[in-house]
């Protein structure tokens, strides 16, 4: 073997124990640099508009990070926050609840519901009473009080220690948004020199990622943003105590199949027709089967399908396999592996298959 041969394994092996180290380090840093990614890809546009206005690109990045600060972290971690205190509101006043008062006042104030007296009869509510005055149940009860109430303290306390980590992830990400807006273009045509592709077929691979990734913050993000902002008016109209909590949960549920937010808009409808009265009952059902519920089954498949070039059914376990095993940030890593897999067989069909 020559010299050169062995030179050339030798570079291409430390290389690549470099770049894994790299990786290594860059691990704790990983999320906020793809959100990163993820959204200067999103707001690129704006920047280059703005760097052509001012003819100044640093001045321009800077400009568009202050507008994602303003109008995007600084109101998520807002949100977040009273979130989390509405969260431990929640634990605690059911706690004092559960204290305060006996099982039997509970099981009488869900008899003395109208839909409730209808449905349960005096011999079936006798039998429960019966059974709650059990020391079987008695122990029960106390033991799953005695894990509320250590388990409300831990959350609180994660809460905590994570409020200090979601900041440090928001700065990580601002700073890398703004490198990634200014710089980015030279860290792309710098990595290109050293891939074996044509141009045209790596800037089309590039290209499938952009659309990818603004199909999935328009159709899913977008659409989740909008159902939670219909959610939390509805919520608030009809006398939910905590809506903003419960918007947000609304939020995570539009990306969990089948019924997404119809696992939190149906059962509060119930609850409202239950304790507000049937006319806020009925208001909540429309509104949410109308009206939260059609956005979602409009809005996203067309917005889904007009960026994403894949069949329905490869689009669904893309997204929900991505969320499934990567989190929140499968939501496009999902779609971005199956898209460049699609559009890499196109190359390999192009270049190889019918050239060959």
């Amino acid at each position: 073997m020559s010299r050169e041969k062995v030179f050339s394994y030798f570079l291409l092996g430390i290389t690549v124990f470099f770049t894994f180290l790299v990786l290594v380090i860059l691990t704790p840093f990983l999320k906020p640099i793809l959100w990163a990614v993820i959204f200067s890809l999103v707001a690129y546009p704006l920047h280059l508009s703005l760097s052509r206005l001012l003819r100044n690109n640093t001045l321009s990045a800077l400009m568009v990070t202050l507008l994602v600060l303003t109008f995007i972290v600084i109101p998520f971690l807002i949100i977040g926050l009273v979130a989390a205190k509405q969260s431990v509101e929640i634990t605690k006043a059911i706690i004092q609840y559960l204290q305060n008062h006996t099982l039997t006042d509970v099981l009488h104030s869900l008899y003395s519901l109208p839909v409730v007296n209808k449905l349960i009869t005096e011999e079936i509510l006798q039998r429960v009473y019966e059974y709650m005055q059990s020391e079987e149940f008695k122990n029960t009860i106390t033991s799953y009080l005695s894990k509320l109430t250590q388990k409300a303290g831990e959350i609180f306390t994660s809460m905590l220690f994570a409020t200090g980590s979601v900041i440090f992830k928001s700065f990580v990400f601002l700073i890398s948004f703004f490198f990634i807006l200014r710089d980015g273009r030279r860290f792309v045509e710098f990595f290109a020199r050293f891939l074996p592709m044509h141009k045209e077929d790596l800037y089309e691979v590039l290209l499938t990622i952009y659309k990818t990734i603004l199909a999935v913050v328009y159709g899913s993000i977008g659409v989740a943003l909008v159902q939670a902002v219909l959610s939390f008016i509805a919520y608030t109209v009809v006398g939910i105590n905590y809506s903003l909590l419960w918007a947000l949960i609304t939020f995570i549920a539009s990306f969990v199949p089948p019924f997404g937010t119809g696992f939190v808009w149906v059962p509060i409808a119930i609850y409202t027709f239950l304790n507000k009265g049937l006319f806020y009952g009925i208001f909540m059902l429309l509104w949410g089967s109308l009206v939260i519920s059609t956005v979602d089954n409009i809005l996203r498949p067309l917005i889904m399908k007009k960026g994403i070039k894949m069949p329905y059914i490869v689009l669904f376990f893309s997204t929900v396999g991505g969320l499934l095993t990567f989190g929140f940030l499968g939501l496009f890593l999902g779609p971005i592996v199956f898209t460049t897999l699609f559009s890499l067989a196109i190359i390999y069909e192009r270049r190889i298959l019918k050239e060959g």
